[in-house]
């Protein structure tokens, strides 16, 4: 048995708001149809090869407050890959949204990460050759 695809479906408050987050934040767009998305509150949405599908069932645990995953804990973190970190980084930054630190971790990644209007955690990184900052 072999699985094609994986698709996450995000519970949120408020389909209309959580579409325009994505979009703004990675150009995501709506590839479900209209009337699905008024007449049961649900949606795919697309951005390169990446497909999320956001729910709107009224049932959602409070938002955390940490916005990076040393300072909590979360069951799901969403990891994206883009092609350039720093300036995904750069523009979700112009946008207003609380962003983690742009930083360089012990696995060789240059990573970020932001919750999303519901609390759900997105991590964005992309491999470096920049070497961690030592601990001392």
């Amino acid at each position: 048995m072999k699985l094609q695809q994986m698709v996450p479906m995000l519970n949120v408050a408020d389909i209309h708001r959580s579409l325009k987050f994505y979009k703004e934040i990675a150009g995501f767009e709506l590839s479900s149809g209209q009337e699905e998305l008024e007449q049961w509150k649900w949606a795919e949405i697309r951005s390169g090869q990446v497909v999320l599908m956001l729910a709107q069932s009224g049932y959602l645990a409070e938002k955390s407050e940490p916005v990076s995953p040393e300072e909590g804990s979360w069951p799901v973190i969403f990891y994206y890959y883009p092609e350039d970190v720093e300036q995904i980084y750069t523009h979700i930054k112009a946008l207003g949204y609380e962003v983690g630190e742009l930083s360089i971790t012990f696995y060789g990644m240059k990573e970020f990460s932001l919750q999303d209007p519901d609390g759900h955690l997105l991590s964005f990184g992309q491999e470096t050759e920049i070497p961690a900052p030592s601990v001392a």
